[in-house]
């Protein structure tokens, strides 16, 4: 079942290729919701929470854990809204910092696949290539 969100930009911020076959790939961004990285920037501790959701109806979007078996009943493309929520940490409390949200359009091409990211919102720290290091590791 193709999953396509309506809104989605014909314009793309960055577009590539993942050497993996389009479940593998699929699977891989479903298992991203709900986790969290930790990384320094300056002098700040950062937690950078991922959440991940996908097209429904065409027209919203849902958290990915609302949808059973979401890997096994997609086929040819689906689009992801992959919100990254960033905050500092302190040794007392928790600072807001920034919250960025990405369109992801992931399509089969044969045994790659392609990806297609556009960037929602103008703020926090982190850009397209961000998605792109998350999904294929480099």
């Amino acid at each position: 079942m193709r999953r396509i969100y309506h809104r989605f930009p014909l314009r793309c911020d960055l577009d590539f290729d993942v050497e993996m076959p389009f479940y593998d790939v699929i699977t891989k961004i479903i298992s991203l919701n709900n986790t969290h990285a930790t990384s320094k920037a300056g002098d700040d501790l950062v937690k950078l929470a991922v959440r991940v959701d996908v097209a429904d109806k065409k027209t919203n979007m849902i958290n990915v854990d609302e949808v059973p078996n979401l890997a096994e009943v997609s086929t040819e493309t689906v689009d992801f809204r992959i919100n990254l929520i960033e905050t500092i940490l302190t040794g007392d409390r928790r600072i807001p910092r920034a919250g960025t949200s990405y369109l992801l359009k992931v399509k089969e091409n044969g045994m790659a696949t392609q990806c297609f990211v556009v960037k929602e919102s103008s703020s926090g720290s982190t850009d397209a290539f961000d998605i792109k290091k998350i999904i294929t590791g480099k």
